[in-house]
């Protein structure tokens, strides 16, 4: 019983220690990174306005980065991410600096800025 509680704490301490990454890249979407993010100038090209389209805040959010790689958002940073897009002045090349705990594929982020 003690060796079960002595694991249990230490995983919980592993996950309360939990690194936080930083990511650079394009803000987009899950939908239309997915059918045009390996096609070149995409992330730059990619709107603002385009973002806040249903089917686009539906499909949520992430980083694309200089290496045509997603880094999805998990639910609760898809709110912050859409809260941060109505924000913005910028309609375009929404370049983002992205702080985060990565966990099963996904980044539940800490903080969101222009880069």
């Amino acid at each position: 019983m003690k060796k079960l509680a002595l694991i249990l704490l230490t995983a919980a301490a592993l996950n309360v220690f939990a690194a936080e990454t930083k990511v650079q890249g394009y803000l987009v979407d899950l939908a239309c990174s997915s059918e045009e993010g390996q096609k070149p100038g995409f992330g730059a090209k990619h709107s603002k306005e385009c973002l806040q389209m249903p089917e686009c805040v539906k499909s949520g959010y992430g980083v694309l980065t200089d290496d045509k790689k997603v880094i999805k958002f998990d639910a609760a940073s898809n709110a912050r991410a859409k809260r941060f897009i109505a924000g913005l002045k910028k309609t375009k090349d929404i370049k983002v600096s992205v702080t985060g705990t990565v966990k099963d594929e996904r980044i539940a982020v800490s903080k969101i800025e222009l880069q």
